[in-house]
C-alpha cells in the first residue's frame, strides 16, 4: 500500500494512437481504487503525494495517453484560439 510495492507491471493502450504505455504500480493501491477511492488518493504516498504522473493516471482513467490527450484537450491559457 501507498506504492511501496511497485511489484505490478500494467500494460495500457492508448484508445486514441494504439501506443502501449507500461505502469508499474502497487497491486494494493490498485485495489484500493477498484473499491471507489479516487485515483490521485489510491495511487500515492504516505504523505498524500500521487506517485504516478498525470498522463498515466488519465491512462488508467480515460484509457488516453498525455500526448494524445493534450491533442484533444489543448490547455487554454497556451492555446487560446484552439477553442474557436
Amino acid at each position: 500500500m501507498y506504492g511501496k510495492n511497485r511489484c505490478d507491471l500494467v500494460l495500457l493502450r492508448c484508445v486514441v494512437c494504439a501506443r502501449h504505455v507500461a505502469v508499474r504500480v502497487d497491486p494494493e493501491d490498485t485495489l484500493r481504487h477498484e473499491h471507489g477511492v479516487l485515483i490521485q488518493d489510491a495511487f500515492a504516498d504516505e504523505s498524500g503525494v500521487p506517485y504516478l504522473d498525470a498522463a498515466s493516471r488519465e491512462l488508467l482513467i480515460s484509457g488516453t495517453c498525455g500526448d494524445c490527450y493534450r491533442k484533444l484537450c489543448p490547455d487554454p491559457i497556451t492555446h487560446p484560439t484552439a477553442y474557436n
